[in-house]
């Protein structure tokens, strides 16, 4: 006991010496901007310059926003084509948008800087109506991953499937055949150019990721159905991006958590971010992870028709509800960051369905810079 108060005293005075050890927490503040009077299956993405690309559907049409970059910018919309269903959306080096669709075939759209022009790259022959993902190489190249449901006769076929352009032709191959694999997918390139993907294997219960490596696909396991619990769902509504060292980060939803897989040395470990609610549609299985400039993950999710948002902040996960569940049971988000750590997150309003984009932006708190400043 008699050494005790004089070390915890002499631990208090360094604590109040050392404003190295206090650090400045950035925290983002929100503001909603309306895009259109209607917005579903949105994505959502930034280019170099900071202007914000968009790709939605409306109910009947597949539709672009663009929004310049700026305090006072305003969204701009176009339509591209007709249909209502899922959207990719992604930039090239001269900051023009691609965008997918599966309006019952597997469309590609790609904006040449003067106009639009869209084609049909798989029909499957038979309805392609779920998931698909795009990504541009830096020469220009677009990398398309879907899932095809059914075979010509109608009976499953329910195997992700991937198409590269090369020489002006589609080479197109199936990525994996275990059983229901990416009905939920997502792609991003690694800094070589080289497409990597997530996606899950529904009947098996397991998020896989998948990375073309010197023309060679390599696939494993990232999480597995009994790993942290035993909800049969594994891997639905996931998202994919790179950390700032280049190191894939993956989120998803079991059926019961979102979850936050990266890899720590060459294992990959899963980390339980937020439990929820579904709503049992697989609409409502919606995820999107990307990397601020403190290497920090930020995740966007649709927690049972609760649009929410959580943020690593170096200790721990912090969350906050940033738009609240309605009569439109489906939040429909997507989220992307700029160079200045703005994030923009867009989502089909509850209350009406209306296209809403929130943008956060970040403030660092005020940290202690001299000792009279620190407070025991």
């Amino acid at each position: 006991m008699s050494f005790r108060r004089p070390v915890v005293i002499f631990l208090l005075l360094v604590w109040c010496l050392t404003p190295s050890l206090l650090r400045a927490q950035t925290t983002w503040t929100w503001r909603t901007e309306d895009v259109d009077v209607q917005g579903k299956f949105t994505s959502l993405t930034t280019d170099r310059e900071s202007n914000v690309h968009l790709s939605y559907s409306d109910g009947h049409a597949i539709k672009y926003a663009f929004r310049p970059t700026g305090p006072n910018s305003k969204w701009f919309n176009m339509i591209i084509d007709g249909g209502d269903t899922y959207t990719s959306i992604a930039v090239d080096s001269q900051n023009h948008p691609h965008i997918c669709y599966t309006a019952r075939v597997l469309r590609y759209a790609q904006y040449d800087g003067s106009k639009w022009n869209a084609q049909t790259i798989a029909t499957d022959n038979a309805p392609i109506y779920f998931s698909c993902a795009i990504a541009i190489s830096p020469d220009g190249s677009p990398h398309i991953s879907w899932y095809r449901e059914k075979d010509p006769d109608n009976t499953p076929y329910a195997h992700i499937k991937y198409a590269e352009l090369q020489d002006d032709a589609w080479v197109i191959r199936t990525l994996d055949f275990e059983m229901q694999t990416g009905k939920f997918e997502a792609m991003t390139l690694d800094s070589g150019g080289n497409p990597i993907l997530s996606f899950d294997a529904y009947v098996k219960g397991l998020l896989k990721f998948a990375h073309k490596v010197q023309g060679e696909w390599k696939v494993e396991t990232v999480d597995f159905r009994g790993h942290t619990n035993n909800v049969y769902d594994v891997g639905m509504g996931n998202s994919i991006t790179l950390d700032r060292n280049g190191n894939p980060v993956i989120s998803f939803e079991d059926g019961e958590t979102i979850k936050f897989a990266h890899k720590v040395e060459d294992r990959w470990k899963v980390e339980t971010v937020d439990t929820w609610r579904p709503q049992g549609s697989w609409v409502g299985y919606r995820t999107a992870v990307v990397v601020d400039s403190e290497n920090h993950p930020h995740i966007a999710y649709d927690a049972g028709g609760t649009l929410k948002h959580a943020r690593w902040d170096g200790q721990k996960w912090r969350t906050e509800i940033l738009a609240r569940g309605g009569m439109v049971v489906n939040r429909y988000c997507s989220m992307a960051i700029d160079k200045n750590d703005t994030l923009f997150v867009s989502y089909s309003d509850g209350q009406d369905g209306s296209l809403k984009v929130a943008v956060g932006e970040p403030k660092k708190a005020s940290a202690v810079t001299s000792a009279s400043e620190a407070k025991p």
